[in-house]
């Protein structure tokens, strides 16, 4: 069995407000443990990483991810995406964040916080379709001498070669 990474007693210590699940220590570990299985599946290196030592806040983040992530699903627990009450005219609303409310799920930042230093996000880029090629758009053993002023790589047709292995 893998390391325990959060305890429900740390849960229950950085429950802000009312309604902290207290006796429910039980229930709590399990969904503790759903949230550990995620985050190793997410992270197949986190627990090398953990141990390792080579990152000194590692084990507080992951606390601190796991921690979030429980408590999203504790206050939320019947998955609710907004709630409204009304007692006559008063009334009151609140909307749960995230896209699946009720759920064990990781927040971009929570994502950011744990992914492996110098593993950065992918980045975009793009490729310029130009020809820039010093033999003017045809392959170095195009013949450009065909029938009618046509090439054999397609260059002069397409503006780039399209045979002989042009593509």
């Amino acid at each position: 069995m893998a390391d325990v990474w959060l305890t429900a007693e740390e849960l229950l210590q950085d429950w802000l407000g009312e309604g902290a699940p207290v006796g429910q220590e039980e229930t709590i570990q399990r969904w503790i443990g759903r949230g550990e299985r995620l985050l190793r599946r997410e992270f197949p290196t986190l627990s090398t990483r953990l141990t390792s030592g080579q990152e000194p806040d590692l084990a507080e983040t992951v606390k601190d991810v796991l921690s979030a992530m429980v408590t999203r699903v504790l206050r939320n627990p019947e998955g609710q995406r907004t709630f409204n009450k009304t007692a006559g005219p008063y009334s009151e609303s609140v909307t749960y964040g995230g896209d699946t409310p009720g759920s064990l799920f990781l927040t971009d930042a929570e994502r950011a916080s744990l992914r492996e230093p110098g593993k950065g996000q992918g980045k975009a880029y793009s490729i310029s379709l130009q020809n820039t090629s010093p033999t003017g758009g045809h392959l170095l053993w195009c013949s450009n001498q065909l029938v009618g002023g046509r090439c054999s790589c397609g260059a002069d047709i397409a503006g780039r070669p399209i045979y002989e292995g042009g593509e």
